[in-house]
């Protein structure tokens, strides 16, 4: 029995223009409601409803999501943001924030003198768009040198205000590294959607793998995230310090009232012995009994913490 031969598989949609081409670029946001709507009726594609996820591919079309962490003055904030590369035109729908790094490319295509072609353009997009997670992440820098300090005075035992770090203390900290060690994830998967775009720009414009530019940029982009890993694994590091420190703790208060049990059980048993209201003590009516029983008491108080500082047991 012949069986026919699969049929290739379909390649990538691709530019019409050649990459020389000019660039056309249409920045739209989602409050834009008749932009956004021309311009689905105009490509003949869906854009309202669209989150993140993969690349998709829709009438000649790429829509390629992005999500990128965002440093403002007092907080990071996520930001949305979907790239449309269909022939002879890029389209970018920012979902909730308007983007420095599409501001930054506006001002530079009103300059007469920015003649780039249109790959040029869509990697220079990119390459905005990595500038910006390298200013998050010189803000998670920041931001973990001063948990790395708080982990230390809560590590350390005592703070300046003279009081012995507590379980509250580490726990604050810990829940602080948490949030850190989502932010960094979330800003890795950042990276990974930059480096997706990045792939997918090289096959719609047919760019060569020893395209310079296109080089330049995916090593940087790989290289802001191996930063990003590094500062992740730093903060599993400070973390793991922490637990570490909060068992030692643990264990540092249920020894102290071991040791406390230990020292004053045999003087308890003694006096306890000696309050019995028996009928007949003959040992009391020794003379100078009643000290020797207090210097029993005592002895039998100082032989365990005795035997506890030999063994080491209170550093």
């Amino acid at each position: 029995m012949n069986f026919p031969a699969p049929s290739p598989p379909t390649p990538p949609p691709t530019a019409d223009a050649s990459p020389a081409a000019p660039l056309r670029w249409t920045r739209l946001h989602a409050s834009q409601l008749a932009e956004v709507h021309e311009a689905e009726q105009r490509l003949g594609i869906t854009l309202s409803g669209r989150g993140g996820g993969a690349a998709d591919e829709e009438n000649r079309c790429l829509l390629i999501p992005i999500t990128l962490i965002l440093r403002q003055p007092e907080q990071y904030v996520e930001a949305n943001l979907l790239i449309i590369l269909a022939p002879q035109e890029v389209i970018t729908l920012e979902k909730d924030l308007r983007l420095p790094a599409l501001d930054r490319i506006e001002w530079k295509l009103s300059l007469p003198d920015y003649a780039r072609d249109a790959s040029a353009r869509m990697l220079d997009l990119l390459d905005e768009l990595n500038n910006d997670t390298h200013e998050t992440l010189d803000g998670i820098y920041t931001a973990l040198e001063d948990l790395a300090e708080e982990a230390q005075q809560a590590t350390g035992g005592f703070e300046l205000r003279g009081r012995q770090a507590g379980v509250a203390d580490i726990a604050d900290t810990a829940v602080a590294l948490g949030e850190a060690e989502e932010l960094i994830a979330r800003s890795i998967e950042g990276q990974l959607d930059l480096e997706r775009a990045l792939r997918w720009a090289k096959r719609f414009y047919g760019l060569q793998e020893a395209d310079r530019h296109a080089a330049m940029l995916h090593s940087d982009i790989e290289g802001c995230k191996r930063q990003l890993r590094f500062q992740h694994e730093k903060i599993r590091n400070i973390q793991q310090s922490l637990m570490t420190t909060l068992d030692l703790k643990q264990n540092q208060v249920i020894k102290v009232f071991a040791v406390i049990t230990a020292i004053f059980t045999p003087p308890t048993l003694v006096a306890a012995f000696y309050g019995q209201n028996f009928a007949y003590m003959p040992e009391l009516a020794l003379p100078w009994m009643e000290w020797a029983v207090i210097a029993l008491t005592g002895i039998s108080a100082l032989l365990p913490l005795f035997y506890i500082v030999r063994k080491g047991w209170l550093r």
